[in-house]
């Protein structure tokens, strides 16, 4: 069975290697290596945005706690859907725009031309952020590629982790965004077929969903129930609590990366949503499926599995041929490393592109810089693997905690920038060190990923109020807050302000080269981009 698995797999890792091998060609400059030289298409930045959006966490996280949960776990799908069309609706087109306006290559760039920061503060502090937080999610995709090899192949986890570092930081330092993302779109691909596969192969083995939902009702009937048996405000916090990956949504550099590389901002809206959509749905209930089918399975005595984050992996050997099980193996493998590859070049960026070339200065070739960040994509690989290796190995705590400080890091600032002319510098700097401070502090040292009374003193009072709650979702409006206070005290510059009056303002209706009609059926922001691209804005 293992060498069955092992062909098949080792077919799928030869086409990674062909297409780091190919992208390799096109990745010269520091531009290509970062966002592709901004000419991407939108098919395949939209699939690698959710590839890399829906990581570990999908094929191993998510599964393993509708195993845990039942039906309640499915607000977290529920709340990673609506985050998704949050991106696509409040920042793709504005920050592709913007983007191609300052010629932005990273999120710091983005967010240092926009508030116009001569301090540097907000580059070191993203760049702070990014390398904390990022860190921490490659270490929960280490983690969970780990996990997948040894409920494949028989070995440890940690010899398993090692596996995935290897095999991983090859092909980015080979080929960088060109390569993460075509590798994202076969990614996308193994990991849409698996979630498919999975749960109908379950249905057929158990004898379909009422013989399932009977054996899970005998075992334990609050996993019928959406709300885990909860009541009142215990049901509404039991909801928040799977569904707060909404507002992360909006502060991810390893996803908003994607929009800044399109090649064409007004294709962010129907056609990007559109795909995204739809392939969020599908995966999104093939992963609950299968780990709520999964428990059914393991109440049966048909399914041993050890750990419920290893369900898919599980499930798929014991359901299918070698061959095809290898195939699962490979698209668990690839939920994995379509977000660690991201991470792992967005990491990279922020030390060798933001702290050491624009913070400290350092002035390199364009050929010089790409090899520095290869060699920055090394290190932080070591580290993570560290992390990996010493960590709790819970892939769904260590991706919430990660993903977190890096909601509660950016997406305030991001959303408040896109959208509002009077935010300032001093708003974002002080709302992203709060966020920084605060994320460190109340996850690493106080409560962990969610609220909960446990913790000492004044913490454990606030902990009671919102137990349950994960810790980024009340600190992100907190940074919110926090912004918008600081910049109503202060002000921008008067050129900042015109410049995003010029870009966003209505765009009339011009009669004779187009109808009200044809105009009209556009959105405002495909209208806008348009006027933007025909005036030579961006």
């Amino acid at each position: 069975m293992n060498t069955e698995i092992l062909l098949g797999f080792l077919f799928y890792l030869a086409l990674l290697a062909y297409i780091g091998w190919w992208a390799n060609r096109y990745t010269k400059t520091e531009d290509q290596y970062f966002v592709g030289g901004r000419k991407v298409h939108v098919l395949a930045a939209t699939l690698s945005d959710k590839a890399s959006d829906f990581s570990g966490w999908l094929m191993l996280g998510y599964p393993g706690s509708a195993f845990k949960a039942g039906l309640g776990a499915f607000w977290a799908g529920i709340g990673c859907l609506f985050g998704t069309l949050a991106d696509y609706v409040l920042i793709g087109p504005r920050l592709r725009i913007y983007a191609g306006k300052f010629r932005a290559i990273t999120v710091p760039d983005y967010l240092e031309a926009r508030l116009k920061d001569d301090t540097k503060l907000i580059r070191i502090l993203s760049a702070l952020i990014i390398l904390i937080f990022m860190t921490a999610y490659v270490a929960a995709q280490f983690t969970a590629g780990g996990k997948t090899f040894a409920e494949g192949f028989g070995i440890s986890d940690n010899t398993g982790i090692i596996i995935t570092v290897i095999i991983l930081t090859a092909y980015v330092i080979t080929g960088g965004f060109f390569a993460v993302v075509w590798t994202d779109v076969v990614q996308a691909m193994f990991m849409l077929l698996t979630l498919i596969i999975v749960p109908f192969l379950a249905l057929a083995e158990i004898g379909g969903l009422d013989k399932a939902t009977q054996i899970i009702a005998q075992a334990d009937p609050t996993k019928l129930d959406p709300f885990g048996g909860a009541t009142g405000l215990a049901a509404i916090v039991f909801a928040i609590g799977y569904a707060s990956w909404i507002v992360g949504y909006l502060g991810q550099p390893h996803i908003v990366t994607r929009y800044m590389s399109v090649e064409d901002p007004r294709k962010l809206r129907r056609p990007g949503i559109f795909i995204s959509g739809t392939w969020t749905i599908l995966v999104l209930w093939g992963a609950f499926f299968a780990g709520f089918l999964g428990f059914a399975m393991y109440q049966a005595g048909m399914l041993q599995v050890s750990d419920p984050e290893k369900v898919i992996p599980a499930m798929a050997v014991e359901l299918m041929p070698g061959w095809l099980a290898g195939f699962v193996i490979a698209g668990i493998i690839s939920a994995v490393m379509s977000t660690a590859d991201s991470q792992l070049l967005v990491a990279s960026s922020a030390i060798a592109r933001d702290f050491y070339h624009k913070v400290l200065g350092k002035e390199v070739g364009k050929r010089q810089m790409v090899n520095i960040s290869r060699l920055v994509v090394a290190g932080v690989a070591l580290v993570g693997l560290w992390f990996a290796l010493t960590g709790n190995k819970v892939v769904y705590e260590m991706v919430a905690t990660a993903w977190g400080g890096l909601a509660v890091g950016f997406g305030p600032i991001l959303t408040l920038s896109l959208w509002w002319k009077g935010v300032t510098k001093e708003g974002g700097i002080a709302g992203m060190a709060y966020g920084l401070v605060s994320e460190v502090i109340l996850e690493a040292k106080v409560y962990g990923w969610a609220f909960n009374p446990d913790a000492p003193g004044f913490f454990g009072t606030i902990g009671s109020w919102f137990n349950g709650i994960p810790v980024f979702f009340i600190n992100f409006f907190v940074t919110l807050f926090i912004i918008i206070l600081v910049s109503l005290f202060t002000k921008p510059p008067e050129d900042v302000v015109r410049l995003h009056e010029e870009i966003f303002r209505k765009v009339p209706i011009e009669a004779g080269k187009k109808s009200i009609t044809e105009t009209r059926a556009k959105s405002q922001v495909e209208n806008v981009a348009e006027f933007v691209l025909t005036r030579g804005l961006a």
